[in-house]
């Protein structure tokens, strides 16, 4: 049995990955909970203290990113990396400047929870079990809560690029998006592909952004592949 170490993303819990785990024959899932953390620093603590030597990580969105951001730091310590609608891109001026002000207003006003509309720009209109997938989404963001939300917009917003990095890993890397993911440009991590030297890359047709819940029997056989290949 093989351990294998998972990371969420914003506003998502170890329940995104409920009906993946289960799936995951001879292997022993994982989950790094980065979501106490208030920087990048914080996070690369936290999986520290998680992982043993020569560790398989896996992060979804942000906790892909933040796979990433450790594996560059640490390179030592992850043998394999999968990042699941997840790129080595920063966040643009107007991407930080719409953070802050989201902050200024939540730490102003009551938190109602993530809207329909938010939930719409995450999974793809027409995923088998939309319904069962949009309830899941608002019961994590509903048991993590404003102030979760507020901590990790403020951890998360001085994200600088790491492209200019990425051409340093060596260890086999499988990126994996979604057709039809409205949050990260496949095209973005098809540039981060061709800085790699060894590494895989596909795309899920008729997903969105929320892979694990969309497609878990999918995903689940991917992983397996890439860890035992």
């Amino acid at each position: 049995m093989k351990k294998v170490y998972f990371l969420s993303g914003t506003m998502n819990d170890e329940r995104l990955w409920q009906w993946v785990f289960p799936k995951l024959e001879q292997l022993i899932p994982v989950y790094i909970d980065i979501t106490p953390a208030k920087s990048f620093e914080a996070i690369n603590e936290l999986i520290a203290d998680a992982i043993d030597e020569e560790g398989i990580l896996i992060g979804f969105s942000l906790g892909g990113f933040s796979a990433l951001n450790f594996t560059l730091k640490f390179p030592g310590k992850v043998s394999k990396l999968m990042m699941i609608c997840a790129a080595a891109d920063g966040l643009n001026e107007e991407e930080v400047r719409l953070r802050k002000s989201t902050i200024h207003f939540l730490e102003s006003h009551n938190y109602k929870g993530i809207s329909a509309t938010r939930i719409q720009q995450f999974v793809h209109p027409k995923a088998r079990n939309y319904t069962a997938i949009a309830a899941l989404i608002r019961e994590m963001d509903a048991t993590l809560g404003k102030d979760t939300l507020i901590r990790q917009l403020k951890a998360t917003s001085e994200r600088k690029s790491l492209m200019d990095k990425v051409a340093m890993l060596t260890m086999p890397v499988f990126l994996l998006g979604a057709s039809h993911d409205l949050l990260v440009n496949p095209d973005s991590m098809e540039d981060m592909y061709l800085e790699l030297e060894n590494a895989s890359f596909e795309i899920i047709s008729e997903t969105g952004h929320m892979i694990p819940l969309e497609q878990p029997e999918i995903l689940a056989h991917k992983i397996h592949h890439f860890v035992f290949s």
